[in-house]
């Protein structure tokens, strides 16, 4: 799977969590999610409809302030957007063990073990085999319950490896970075002659715009990372080019985004 590409409306249902990034915030007012939602080619009405469905699907939930509605990350697009800030916040530390977690749920209750999985892999765990799950990070509230045992997995370095690349995609996110290594270059060339000065509205938006080209598509990636200690990788894990992306995060237009979402979310929150 190649990034993602922009399509006429740029709004997805990750939208919510990359603006809640880029103002460093979980909770967001009406008003500016549907200003900017215009900026990335979606109406009013569109708008509205999104975060009605968003709602009532358990991604946000929403409460009144004054005459605004405030929107915040709710359920698996909260973990989610946890567990993805934990990513841009460096690698854990290798310790000799993984957390592991035993699960025996029958087929016939193979709803409740899906979800279970998804809780688990929205917190950075990963399944070697059917029934196993190992995370570096001790399990959540998932794994309260009686048919779910937990512990600690002491291994060798080449064993934690091997249950590694077992249980991790570490071959296609090495192929993701790398092909959104070249997808920033590209959007970086669209946007190189972006007038940061220029403080108007549409100007302001257009930074948002060019933000969301780059952070939707890291996040995308950061999303399915494994947030692995480094000593787990192999040999050849692009390991530099994941670092000029990361160093993008740092860049001018990530940083000219910022301050432009600032000022138009100034401008939307109530006193």
């Amino acid at each position: 799977m190649t990034p993602r590409q922009r399509r006429s409306s740029a709004v997805d249902r990750s939208t919510i969590a990359f603006l809640c990034g880029l103002c460093g915030v979980e909770e967001l007012p009406g008003p500016f999610l549907i200003e900017v939602f215009g900026a990335l080619g979606m109406s009013i009405s569109g708008a509205r409809s999104y975060l009605a469905r968003a709602v009532a699907d358990g991604r946000l939930a929403s409460h009144r302030h004054g005459r605004q509605t405030l929107y915040s990350l709710n359920g698996t697009l909260l973990r989610r957007y946890r567990t993805v800030r934990r990513g841009f916040d460096g690698r854990p530390s290798w310790n000799g063990h993984f957390h592991i977690a035993i699960y025996n749920i029958p087929e016939a209750r193979r709803p409740e073990r899906d979800a279970l999985r998804a809780a688990a892999f929205d917190e950075g765990w990963a399944s070697p085999r059917p029934g196993v799950l190992l995370g570096i990070q001790p399990p959540g509230i998932w794994a309260d319950r009686t048919d779910c045992s937990t512990g600690r997995l002491d291994v060798d370095l080449s064993t934690a490896r091997e249950l590694a690349a077992s249980a991790w995609p570490l071959d296609e996110a090495a192929q993701q970075i790398r092909h959104l290594a070249s997808h920033l270059e590209d959007i970086k060339a669209r946007y190189r002659d972006l007038d940061t000065s220029d403080t108007s509205r549409p100007a302001l938006l257009t930074r948002v715009v060019a933000t969301h080209e780059i952070l939707s598509n890291t996040t995308y990636l950061w999303g399915m990372l494994p947030n692995l200690p480094m000593e787990l990788f192999p040999e050849d894990y692009p390991h530099d080019v994941l670092a000029r992306i990361t160093a993008e995060m740092e860049g001018p237009i990530i940083v000219s985004g910022e301050q432009a979402a600032a000022r138009l979310l100034a401008d939307h929150q109530s006193p």
